[in-house]
């Protein structure tokens, strides 16, 4: 059964005027834009998501990819965004290597 650190509450969407304007974004990017207005470290972020700091830091780099819906919940739930919002952006990353493969 999936578990998470809390329970889901209303959470305001992050602003992203550039990816709203339609221009890509890396998910890691994203990912260390929200970290950082947190004003956490990766250490932070990693505990309260549950991952090790190297796997945050990898996926922040564009290393590691989020691919698993237990692991987008808990890094949605530690960086306290939205976990619909989360999902679009793994999925806009995702389209965005495969159009890359293809071309």
């Amino acid at each position: 059964m999936l578990q998470t650190t809390r329970a889901p509450k209303t959470l305001v969407p992050v602003k992203t005027p550039d990816v709203d304007q339609g221009r890509y974004v890396p998910l890691g990017v994203l990912v260390s834009r929200v970290r950082l207005r947190h004003r956490w470290t990766l250490q932070k972020t990693a505990n309260k998501a549950g991952m090790g700091v190297s796997t945050l830091s990898q996926i922040e780099r564009g290393v590691r990819h989020l691919t698993y819906v237990p692991t987008i919940m808990r890094l949605a739930d530690a960086l306290e965004m939205p976990r619909d919002q989360l999902f679009n952006w793994v999925v806009r990353e995702q389209e965005y290597r495969a159009a890359k493969r293809e071309a």
